[in-house]
């Protein structure tokens, strides 16, 4: 009997190791890259600033339409590192404009997002719109 009982407990202890072991490589390795509604958010926005005459290429060159990019990495963009959902997004100035010029704020430099863009950023908790002189907030399509 007892040696029967220490094979259970053996047996029991090398499930438990492997479960930890399984759990473990799952962190370290299991989620890796951004979320593919997320990923197509931000190429959404991309293409927002691009139709509205900015070099958005060139500021956010790393944005790139291709599965294989990782969201995560692109620059103005952090996400959790434990569920790599996007958690911030630096979209300050992103049509280069001359903050210091008097035409900073005149008529066409003015333009509109549409909040729902970001709706598939779940856990968005922190996004920077500084120096875009949006003229408002649009909530349908036009």
């Amino acid at each position: 009997m007892g040696a029967s009982h220490f094979q259970m407990e053996l047996a029991n202890l090398a499930k438990c190791l492997f479960l930890g072991f399984m759990i473990l490589w799952i962190q370290i390795h299991g989620c890796k890259g951004c979320f593919e509604a997320e990923r197509s958010a931000l190429l959404n926005f991309k293409k927002l600033v691009v139709s509205d005459g900015a070099d958005a290429d060139h500021l956010l060159s790393s944005w790139v339409d291709d599965s294989m990019s990782d969201c995560c990495k692109w620059e103005r963009v952090t996400c959790n590192s434990t569920t790599s959902h996007v958690i911030e997004l630096f979209l300050n100035n992103t049509r280069q404009h001359d903050i210091d010029s008097e035409s900073f704020y005149d008529d066409e430099n003015i333009w509109f997002i549409k909040l729902s863009m970001f709706q598939q950023l779940k856990e968005l908790k922190n996004l920077n719109l500084s120096y875009n002189v949006i003229g408002g907030f649009i909530d349908y399509d036009e």
